[in-house]
């Protein structure tokens, strides 16, 4: 039996805090913080639990955080397949960029096919820093 899915004011702005968030990737403490900033007090597993269902979904992914301890999670949209893709994430600010380059696919269908292996592009990543952050230093 297929569970119902409530909305509520704590949903409504966890999908808000998402969608202001779609080209980075952010962290359980980032949300409880947005959730809190807009008069919503809730745990640490509810925030969890709600961020485990929409990554097991397929409406975010998941990748271990560089900087801490914890995850960083991102939406998928539409646009980026992520199980046909790894992903970047910088090391200083923890954003999530999508190597969905035909030549980096190229590659890992190659790797794939000559060492017999099958890889999770959902739980792959490189890392280093962005952009942005090469930039600030």
């Amino acid at each position: 039996m297929l569970q119902k899915s409530y909305h509520t004011k704590t949903t409504d702005l966890i999908s808000q805090f998402i969608g202001l968030n779609l080209e980075k990737g952010f962290t359980a403490g980032e949300l409880s913080d947005f959730l809190k900033s807009n008069g919503v007090e809730v745990n640490k597993t509810t925030i969890y639990r709600n961020l485990d269902k929409m990554t097991e979904n397929g409406q975010l992914i998941k990748h271990k955080s560089m900087i801490n301890e914890g995850f960083v999670y991102q939406a998928v949209e539409d646009v980026h397949h992520c199980e046909e893709h790894i992903h970047f994430q910088c090391c200083k600010c923890g954003s999530v960029i999508h190597l969905d380059d035909s030549k980096t696919a190229e590659y890992l269908k190659s790797i794939s096919s000559e060492l017999g292996l099958k890889i999770d592009l959902n739980l792959s990543s490189l890392n280093g820093l962005c952009q942005k952050c090469r930039t600030q230093d």
